[in-house]
């Protein structure tokens, strides 16, 4: 490839800036001799000159402050001597102090770089000749009469013995840390005054006493932790005469309240007696299990749906969900229903039968689907047929199941009904079910006796009416297949 006539003028201009650059660093001013001067003469130039080789050789240093006038004879003492310069005058004593310097090579005109001075190690000042020599203190020696001063002398003969003033009460130890935070300030001992006939040297006649230590003093506040926890005759009897002991109040006992002892819910199993409740308007299907001679309700199971309205099955194809007393048997289950598994709840019973009321084929089964049944889904039927079957077949004879409209109680029946009027009756619109309220109030008679009894009453058809747990030689009982 052939270089263009651009790239050609590109690398002349390069090589001229080039040499532009380096013919100027060459002749830029620096320390030496100057050029067309004298020789031997110095030039004062910037630190930066000098020629490009001795440039790129070394690196320049900085300028330095201009040392003060005073300053300037001890630095001119410090530097070797110029060539060709007279050198400054030096004292002797400076002079003594340097160290030699070397002789300059013959044809140097010029330093290059920075001078060092190896550190001088300052020397102490001499002992002056006047004081002598040095002497070590010497160890102070122990007296000899510690023993003679630590006994007490005789009293005189004559003298009446005198009690020893009582010492004062050591400082508590120094502390540091938070114990200077959580102990109070001990105060300062008093200083020892001289007691009574105290013994006196033989030669001065003075009081003489041994500044023995004395041991620490036995906190305040143990004896006070020491007697709480002792019974209360013994805080009596080491308490000091005149002292009042605060009396401790017993504390008051108080019965613990009802609830707080709860016996533990009962454990279900399978093969437990069942009894079956179940309730139209609220939609739900309760399960209780016997446990310990009482039944506890075990689950409350939703009611997928239920076909018509409140009031009983009067008569077959009515698309009416029966509500009464019914018994369920072994003859009465069916594990192959086609809504999964099923129960045939008893309908129509000695009751319906008797009021003339028809139909049959009422089921308590799975899915969701109902035509005049209770559809429970697959998941809840499985769940109650297991505890149904499984309680016949340990030898309960028959399952009671009891249907009503909804929860018997007065409010929900006058609502209902719509006896005596006013709001409830506004509520339960309008009180359409007049014509049930017989019938229910029968019914919440054996509602109310599992409700205070915790046991399912044994229904008996007495025409009209129910009667419960006996009934007269007319009543026939209500009992499975």
């Amino acid at each position: 490839m052939k270089p263009r006539i651009t790239h050609l003028l590109f690398a002349a201009l390069a090589l001229a800036a080039f040499g532009l650059g380096v013919t100027a660093l060459r002749y830029l001013p620096g320390a030496g001799k100057g050029r067309g001067g004298a020789p031997g003469a110095v030039v004062a130039v910037h630190p930066a000159g000098g020629a490009i080789v001795s440039g790129l050789r070394r690196a320049l240093p900085a300028p330095t402050e201009t040392p003060s006038p005073a300053a300037q004879p001890e630095a001119a003492a410090a530097l070797p001597p110029l060539r060709g310069a007279e050198a400054p005058s030096v004292p002797e004593t400076q002079t003594a102090a340097l160290p030699p310097q070397p002789p300059v090579a013959p044809g140097e005109s010029e330093i290059e770089g920075t001078v060092s001075f190896p550190a001088v190690a300052p020397t102490p000042p001499a002992r002056p000749a006047a004081l002598g020599p040095a002497e070590t203190p010497l160890p102070p020696v122990r007296p000899t009469d510690l023993a003679a001063l630590a006994t007490p002398a005789p009293e005189p003969a004559g003298a009446t013995p005198q009690e020893p003033a009582p010492q004062a009460a050591t400082a508590a130890p120094a502390t540091s840390g938070w114990s200077t935070f959580l102990l109070p300030p001990a105060a300062s001992p008093a200083p020892a005054q001289p007691p009574a006939g105290a013994a006196t040297t033989a030669a001065s006649g003075a009081p003489v006493y041994v500044d023995a230590p004395l041991p620490p003093s036995r906190p305040a506040g143990l004896d006070r932790l020491a007697s709480a926890g002792a019974p209360r005759e013994d805080a009596a009897a080491q308490a000091p005469a005149g002292t009042q002991l605060a009396k401790l109040e017993e504390p008051t006992l108080r019965p613990a309240p009802d609830d707080a002892f709860q016996p533990p819910p009962p454990k279900f199993g399978m093969g437990d007696p069942v009894f079956v409740r179940i309730f139209k308007q609220e939609g739900q299907l309760e399960l209780w299990l016997k446990k310990n001679g009482r039944y506890a309700l075990y689950k409350t199971f939703p009611i997928c749906k239920w076909s018509g309205r409140l009031g009983p099955k009067l008569k077959e194809a009515d698309y009416q969900s029966p509500e009464g007393f019914y018994s369920v048997s072994a003859k009465q289950l069916n594990p192959h229903s086609n809504y999964y598994r099923a129960f045939n709840v008893g309908y129509p019973n000695a009751f319906d039968r008797q009021n003339g009321r028809t139909g049959g084929l009422v089921m308590v089964h799975g899915a969701c689907k109902s035509v005049g049944c209770f559809a429970m889904t697959d998941r809840g039927i499985e769940e109650i047929y297991n505890f149904v079957e499984a309680a016949l077949r340990a030898g309960q004879k028959e399952i009671p199941v009891h249907i009503f409209p909804f929860r018997m109680t007065d409010s929900n029946i006058a609502r209902e009904t719509g006896a005596g009027g006013g709001w409830l009756a506004f509520v339960g619109g309008g009180g359409g079910n007049q014509q049930w309220a017989e019938f229910w109030r029968n019914l919440k008679q054996g509602y109310d006796l599992f409700e205070h009894n915790g046991e399912p009453p044994v229904a008996f058809a007495c025409g009209d009416h129910y009667e419960f747990d006996g009934g007269s030689s007319a009543c026939r009982r209500v009992a499975g297949w």
